[in-house]
């Protein structure tokens, strides 16, 4: 019998196999949504004694090529250390990791 429970968690994880970059961008995205507020009110009150112009600016930056360039750049590193587990944790770690995001995105009141 464990001999078979443990072949269908194999079989389980191998179907993930081919997703694990976009669980990995799925990931990323996750949270740059939870975190960002906190990214945009540090750089707000950073930049809060410049002129209009450069604040807008810099949140146009911020927006436009910063969360696309950590987008970019994170999602290879993400997927590569997914990449690294074996099918049998692969399922359960994404699991994990998902539900510790929705439990911050649930204390940070965005759910």
């Amino acid at each position: 019998m464990p001999d078979v429970v443990y072949q269908l968690l194999l079989d389980w994880g191998s179907f993930f196999r081919p997703y694990v970059r976009d669980i990995a961008l799925a990931m990323v995205a996750t949270c740059l949504v939870v975190f960002g507020d906190d990214v945009n009110r540090f750089v707000r009150r950073q930049t809060a004694a410049l002129h209009f112009i450069w604040r807008t600016g810099i949140f146009i930056l911020l927006c436009a090529f910063g969360y696309g360039a950590l987008t970019i750049f994170l999602t290879p590193v993400v997927a590569g250390q997914l990449a690294k587990l074996s099918n049998l944790w692969l399922p359960w770690i994404s699991l994990a990791i998902f539900i510790a995001l929705g439990s911050l995105a649930q204390r940070k009141r965005q759910l």
